[in-house]
């Protein structure tokens, strides 16, 4: 990790911020990590420089759900421009061209490379985990 890199990311959650789901390739549906891809430009200006995944609260229809969003580039699929998008826990459904709502909460880590998409699986796997932690305490 860079030195000084948690020093720049939130400490406090963010407030609730808004956004319509917009529709992506699907790859994370691929992995069983299906995700809500929203507007990059979402993303709260004090954090564009911190990229990575977070724990987040999400609210879909009134309720409010556990997830690990990520902002940053995908490098697994070789792409350079950010992306937001949030994996929302023990939910199903299908919400393109709704809007949520999401708030930023801990820092999990930074973006990384990963050779395959089941490395990623795992380590998605792995950030869940400590999303829970971050967001049960």
């Amino acid at each position: 990790m860079r030195s000084g890199y948690n020093e720049r990311v939130n400490k406090q959650p963010t407030t609730w911020i808004s956004g319509l789901v917009l529709h992506g390739d699907q790859t994370g549906r691929t992995i069983n990590f299906p995700s809500l891809n929203l507007e990059p430009s979402l993303w709260p200006a004090n954090l564009r420089t911190s990229p990575g995944v977070y724990a987040a609260k999400v609210r879909v229809g009134g309720n409010e759900y556990m997830g690990a969003l990520y902002y940053g580039p995908r490098l697994v699929k070789g792409e350079t421009h950010n992306v937001l998008e949030i994996h929302v826990l023990d939910f199903t459904a299908d919400v393109y061209d709704q809007f949520v709502e999401f708030q930023v909460g801990a820092f999990v880590r930074p973006p990384m490379d990963f050779i395959s998409l089941l490395a990623l699986k795992e380590q998605l796997a792995s950030d869940v985990s400590i999303v829970k932690s971050k967001l049960l305490r």
